[in-house]
């Protein structure tokens, strides 16, 4: 069977939105931790819209993750060996896991409701304040964990591209058929 070397574009679109939203979220997350004192109408924008946005990320990640089990089969990508492939696959489980983790401990650390997008309020599902705190250390070292990951990530995918020129980004930023064309422009 000949499976195609990219991904659908559903799935090309959740990559790169679910990206952003992480992208986003750990940089407005820190840069919060830097103006909460001086500048409590940044603190509070940032916060609106990184839990707004945290709020978007969650379900897409559930979407994401359902359909993972249903979207079409893609070419596997070249390893050099088992080992590679394993860490890659393993990698890959990381980041869903710590995504996880990262979205939920952010949902039940929080101490009051917080406005969607400045639309409407969502309530906190934990009251308690030590369960809160708790919380909020395990988001804090998911955060760290979910970053570093990321950066793995986007490593690996560079190497992947541009070293070992496999074309790696072309499964998550072309259409198959665009492939197919211009597979079949170097053949002529």
């Amino acid at each position: 069977m000949n499976l195609p070397t990219s991904y659908d574009r559903f799935s090309q679109i959740l990559h790169w939105v679910m990206a952003v939203i992480i992208i986003y979220a750990t940089i407005a997350g820190y840069v919060m931790h830097l103006v909460i004192d001086s500048d409590k109408e940044l603190f509070y924008a940032l916060s609106i819209v990184n839990m707004s946005l945290a709020t978007v990320g969650t379900i897409l990640f559930v979407v994401r993750w359902l359909w993972s089990y249903f979207r079409p089969a893609v070419k596997a990508v070249q390893h050099n060996n088992m080992t590679e492939a394993n860490v890659a696959h393993f990698m890959h489980a990381l980041l869903y896991f710590l995504m996880f983790i990262v979205f939920i401990s952010g949902y039940l650390m929080l101490e009051n409701p917080y406005t969607f997008f400045w639309l409407f309020s969502i309530d906190n599902m934990v009251e308690d304040l030590a369960i809160n705190q708790f919380f909020f250390m395990v988001h804090r070292v998911g955060c760290v964990v979910l970053a570093g990951s990321v950066v793995l990530h986007i490593l690996a995918a560079c190497y992947h591209h541009f070293v070992r020129k496999n074309n790696l980004f072309d499964r998550m930023t072309k259409s198959n058929k665009y492939l197919k064309m211009m597979q079949y422009d170097q053949n002529i």
